[in-house]
């Protein structure tokens, strides 16, 4: 039998007490379903760590823009400044710096973020 064989389960919520932070990343990757143990496993190690590698870049990407425009968002010259992330290689995703906004399918990032931007965060 193979190390990914077996019954499925319920995927864990790992994001689970993150909600201020990296949560809404992982949840919006990693959406609820049915898995085996390993791939659980890995969803909360690796998955983990994917979600708080975008998180962090966000992070720094929303200090550099306040230290353009101010740490007050009302002052920004736009509430919902679209970014792209792309600390995981492989893929890019179209994020919020002014919300916890996250694109998860990784297409188009640019054109999303920038929807995103435009819309004042009405497009999700």
């Amino acid at each position: 039998m193979s190390f990914n064989q077996g019954p499925r389960r319920p995927s864990t919520q790992w994001s689970a007490g993150a909600g201020g932070t990296w949560g809404p990343y992982w949840d919006a990757i990693f959406t609820p379903g049915e898995v085996t143990a390993w791939i659980n496993f890995k969803r909360g190690s690796t998955g983990v760590n994917i979600a708080r590698r975008f998180w962090e870049q966000r992070e720094h990407l929303r200090r550099v823009y306040e230290s353009v425009f101010g740490p007050d968002p009302h002052c920004w010259p736009s509430r919902h400044p679209g970014v792209v992330l792309d600390a995981v290689p492989t893929v890019s995703h179209a994020a919020c710096l002014g919300c916890q906004w996250f694109e998860p399918r990784g297409d188009s990032p640019l054109e999303l973020a920038r929807r995103h931007e435009t819309s004042d965060g009405a497009f999700r």
